[in-house]
């Protein structure tokens, strides 16, 4: 987006903004006291190969809008449990926030004022909702405000950055698809593939009627190889996947062709190796299986917006300054880190998607609990200020969520010393073996109150360590565990830290985040059988075999 339609946006929304606070009203019930714009300006790419053959290649230009209207006022609005419990399901805005692309400003008012319009009314009927449960229902957030007050900035309120995006060669790229997608002929085991390449070049507006005025881009490119591997004796998708947010970093025709084929002969080994259902005992974690057992274990308990939820578990809420984890662990949140060892961070962003100037904010440190990520939804009757961490996809209200998660570590142990300490447990526990957990696909977990408090990881690659050192494949296993158990069973950290660049889901959608993470050594972890499988062998081999 040029710099020129950037601020015809801008003065567009202005415009709408000052309007609406002036004039949108309702005879006897509340009024606005807060408006604010998202604009997201999205020109997307994707391409898509099978077997040399394109079948995907299409370009997309799309511009939505979040639109924000608060009523009542600053110490009590329309908002509850922390924007958690809010749904655009069936709501008239939900069918409004899609923009027009030109920059014809008569239009995109008019798509302002009915998206403001819906969003008024939408706000008035929540506000009189909590009003009416007031009465029945104690509120355990009743002394705290509803949105924090703007304060004296630091950074300036007008902050426009909009340059133009890397360009992209198209016609490589189909090139590149086409080729390295032919990898996949020669494995009769993998009996459904593709390699697909995603662009998303973000250009975000926020407006405010507090005066704030931000434009800033969010570039995301993304390269991901999936095959099926698929035979008697195992059954397994995997994805070799490349997030980053230069284009420089992805992986040249050969770098690729080659981290596929030795994927592939890893899952030779895994095919041969021993079956398991269950498991509980040592077990060492890879970086890249550490970060995303942080990441579901502490990281979505930290997010405040879940303390303001009595629906929510709330594990760490009353824990501040208290140990939580070994002491060789710090962990922060910086979403204004570009890079780490060399290698973009896909969560950096100057502002958040409230508007707010983004920041590190130290959540452990040496093993004690300092705080969690938050929004403008206070977390305490004074002195609370947003860390920059209200985040959301679309349409959904932002929540307070991860960005660039670090665990920095204090050991010098390096993996050679977590294999052998991994041993040493398996002798001091005189089990037969211990697990190293090399690779995972994703995981999740569950932070409700109503629900169990637990979390599980997708394991794709395992060896049994024996205490003579031998080790063996194993597959068929997830792991799955309670928070504050699994945490107090961490006993050794390593030293070399990985970046894992992806997406995560929750209420406010899925958005990128990164997480940096060192191996970690646990005394005790479950494993769990996975669902197997119940997919046939095919009638028939693949047509060149």
């Amino acid at each position: 987006m040029k710099l020129s339609q950037c601020q015809k946006l801008i003065d567009a929304m202005i415009a709408e903004c000052s309007r609406s606070m002036r004039s949108l009203r309702a005879p006897r019930h509340p009024k606005p006291y807060f408006i604010s714009y998202l604009v997201r300006d999205s020109r997307a790419l994707s391409l898509g190969a099978r077997y040399g053959s394109l079948y995907l290649d299409k370009s997309e230009h799309r511009r939505a809008c979040y639109t924000e209207v608060r009523v009542g006022s600053y110490g009590y609005d329309q908002t509850s449990k922390g924007g958690l419990d809010e749904t655009q399901e069936e709501q008239e805005s939900q069918e409004l926030f899609e923009l027009p692309l030109d920059t014809d400003t008569d239009a995109f008012r008019f798509s302002l004022w009915r998206l403001t319009d819906a969003k008024f009314r939408e706000a008035v009927a929540r506000f009189h909702g909590k009003k009416s449960r007031d009465v029945s229902f104690l509120d355990q957030n009743r002394s705290l405000a509803s949105f924090q007050r703007p304060v004296a900035a630091k950074s300036k309120a007008v902050d426009i950055k909009v340059q133009p995006f890397a360009a992209v060669d198209v016609d490589a790229w189909r090139e590149l698809l086409k080729k390295s997608s032919l990898i996949f002929k020669k494995y009769p085991e993998i009996k459904h593939s593709y390699i697909e390449f995603t662009v998303e070049q973000m250009t975000k507006i926020y407006v405010n009627s507090e005066g704030v005025q931000r434009a800033w881009q969010e570039p995301v490119y993304s390269l991901h190889a999936y095959f099926w591997y698929h035979t008697r004796r195992l059954d397994q998708e995997h994805s070799v996947v490349h997030h980053v947010a230069s284009l420089k970093e992805l992986p040249t025709l050969k770098e690729l062709t080659k981290q596929i084929e030795e994927r592939i002969a890893q899952y030779k080994e895994v095919e041969n190796g021993e079956s398991m259902t269950s498991f509980a005992g040592p077990v060492l974690l890879s970086a890249r299986t550490a970060g995303l057992f942080l990441h579901e274990v502490v990281g979505h308990r930290l997010e405040g917006s879940r303390l303001l939820s009595e629906s929510e578990g709330r594990t760490f809420r009353d824990k501040v300054n208290q140990k939580i984890m070994h002491e060789d662990l710090t962990i922060y949140d910086d979403p204004t880190m570009k890079a780490y060892g060399g290698q973009t961070l896909l969560a950096s962003y100057p502002y958040d998607d409230e508007g707010t100037p983004s920041q590190k904010s130290l959540l452990v440190q040496r093993g004690v609990l300092k705080g969690f990520l938050t929004t403008r939804s206070p977390l305490k009757k004074t002195g609370h200020q947003s860390n920059g961490h209200a985040r959301n996809q679309l349409d959904e209200r932002p929540i307070s969520r991860m960005a660039n998660l670090v665990i920095e570590s204090h050991s010098k142990n390096d993996w050679a010393m977590m294999k052998a300490k991994l041993i040493e447990e398996v002798k001091k526990q005189k089990v037969p073996f211990g697990i190293i957990l090399l690779d995972v696909e994703g995981g999740e977990t569950e932070t409700d109150a109503y629900n169990f408090q637990v979390f599980m990881g997708q394991i794709t690659r395992a060896v049994k360590v024996y205490p003579s050192g031998r080790e063996r494949y194993v597959k068929g296993v997830d792991f799955v565990g309670t928070p504050l158990s699994s945490l107090s069973h961490i006993v050794a950290v390593g030293e070399e830290s990985e970046v894992d660049n992806g997406f995560c889901g929750a209420e406010s959608g899925t958005i990128p985040v990164s997480t940096v993470a060192p191996a970690l050594l646990m005394s005790s972890l479950e494993l769990q059988a996975k669902i197997p499988s119940k997919i046939t062998q095919y009638a028939m081999p693949l047509p060149w075999f």
